[in-house]
């Protein structure tokens, strides 16, 4: 009878037979959506204004009704009905509407599967928006909403790596992706190297590069799973939430682990055992919102 470690074995073996491609100066990025890239040119325009984002959102029927449906979620409960984006853009901040309309256009424009793969992707979306909050809740102390939201938009995009393997090979990586990984197991980033020539880090960062995102944010997608450095501490807080959001059950990434630098970046960011404990407690409590959510859109 095959054990559960015999098993994992024999779809290690499966995946590493079959690797449909490498990532190398010959392999070509996705190129980036006309829709996002103009969104992408508002998030870098610091004069941008919220008529000017709403114009652009209400061109993309399917990108507004979901910052509609945000909007009115117990996420942000507003004591109100959201009817309408010009409504939506001051409630919940025009930054971070800008980051829900990028990583909306990315998820929906660039992954495409099956239905099982489905599930994996939706599941990874989830993860990235529960990232994405934890970031923001950390960066509320440290500065401006402008820079909270700002924060958001690096813990929600931290893995877009991924999202490149599974525009390029969804069956293969969603292989990958469901794997079971016990604490002596390589990590989902080992495994990318191998089977792909690097890891969702590295070519997120390019990615990102290539579509004309902030160097501050390729940096993080870039760093997030680097030892913790002092003088990176956006890197840290994305870090941190990354693996807050995973010992949550927000979704799910790939992996299952706790982060042995988790109190490194605790001490990065200044942030003590009790303001650590409310950190965990609200991803808890965010967390049956979160899946309401992706249930509502899906």
């Amino acid at each position: 009878m095959w054990t559960t470690a015999d098993s994992r074995t024999r779809r290690a073996i499966a995946v590493k037979t079959t690797a449909p491609f490498r990532i190398d100066k010959a392999f070509d990025m996705p190129t980036v959506p006309v829709v996002l890239s103009r969104i992408i040119q508002v998030l870098d325009d610091d004069n941008s204004t919220a008529e000017e984002m709403e114009a652009l959102i209400l061109h993309d029927p399917s990108l507004s009704a979901r910052i509609l449906k945000l909007a009115n979620s117990a996420l942000y409960s507003f004591r109100c009905e959201v009817k309408t984006l010009s409504h939506a853009i001051p409630l919940l901040g025009l930054n971070l509407v800008k980051s829900l309309a990028i990583g909306v256009s990315i998820f929906e424009s660039f992954v495409q599967g099956s239905k099982n793969e489905a599930v994996h992707i939706n599941n990874l979306w989830m993860h990235s928006f529960g990232v994405g909050m934890l970031s923001q809740e950390i960066w509320k102390k440290r500065g401006t909403r402008k820079e909270a939201e700002f924060a958001f938009l690096c813990g929600l995009l931290h893995d877009l790596g991924k999202v490149v393997y599974f525009k390029k090979a969804a069956m293969h990586y969603s292989s990958i992706f469901s794997q079971e990984r016990g604490e002596m197991d390589p990590d989902i980033s080992a495994a990318e190297r191998e089977y792909y020539g690097i890891d969702h880090a590295s070519v997120g960062s390019m990615l990102a590069q290539s579509w004309g995102f902030p160097p501050e944010l390729c940096s993080v997608i870039l760093k997030h799973h680097l030892t913790a450095d002092p003088n990176a501490p956006l890197v840290a807080a994305v870090s941190l939430s990354d693996t807050t959001a995973r010992l949550a059950g927000i979704g799910h990434d790939g992996d299952k682990r706790f982060n042995p630098q988790a109190s490194r970046f605790q001490a990065i960011l200044r942030l003590g055992p009790d303001e650590y404990r409310q950190l965990r407690l609200f991803a808890e409590g965010k967390r049956g919102d979160i899946l309401d959510f992706f249930r509502l859109v899906a």
